[in-house]
């Protein structure tokens, strides 16, 4: 074997795991909430969920246990303004085709084209690491609140949604106005 032999076959090996590499360079959702993060457009939030329900102690022991499921809130929200309409847009593909390739499963679908909500997950739905929320409005803009967590059940995190909304609930829904009040002032 003369070293031009392996030398080409180090360089074939090279394109191989490149072209590896490749196949699988989507970002991920992680990767986009980082990359944007520091980004001027955008505004971001995280949440613990002791912000979200700071009574905890006084929710039933079924609420409890949802709510210790879910460790944290993270929010990334892009206001549409007259000076990043093709930002917008391009933003909304990326954010389409990362939950398309990062194994996020579709839960359901609200709205119509020009507002939607999506909600994805990943894992099972006995057992939910993150859920995901999209919702975008193409006068407005969108936002994109993941909830991480361990072993969230998408059934039982309704049913604490509703109860809180009936009961008038010990839920802080102030931490998240400041995220509502983004799109009001579009220009």
């Amino acid at each position: 074997i003369t070293m031009c032999t392996i030398f080409h076959k180090l360089i074939l090996i090279a394109f191989a795991a490149i072209g590896l590499v490749s196949c699988n360079s989507g970002t991920s959702l992680e990767e986009y909430y980082v990359n944007n993060k520091e980004n001027n457009d955008f505004v971001t939030m995280d949440v613990p969920t002791s912000l979200i329900a700071p009574n905890a102690d006084l929710l039933s022991p079924e609420q409890q246990k949802v709510l210790k499921t879910v460790k944290k809130v993270n929010i990334l929200a892009l206001p549409l303004k007259a000076e990043n309409q093709s930002e917008y847009s391009t933003e909304t593909v990326k954010v389409k085709d990362v939950l398309k390739h990062d194994d996020y499963q579709q839960l359901m679908t609200f709205g119509e084209p020009s507002k939607r909500m999506q909600l994805f997950y990943k894992g099972d739905e006995e057992n939910i690491d993150e859920l995901v929320v999209f919702a975008r409005d193409d006068t407005k803009g969108f936002v994109l609140a993941r909830l991480l967590g361990d072993d969230m059940n998408v059934g039982d995190m309704i049913k604490f949604a509703e109860n809180m909304d009936k009961n008038g609930g010990n839920l802080d829904v102030s931490k998240f106005e400041g995220v509502m009040d983004i799109f009001k002032n579009k220009q």
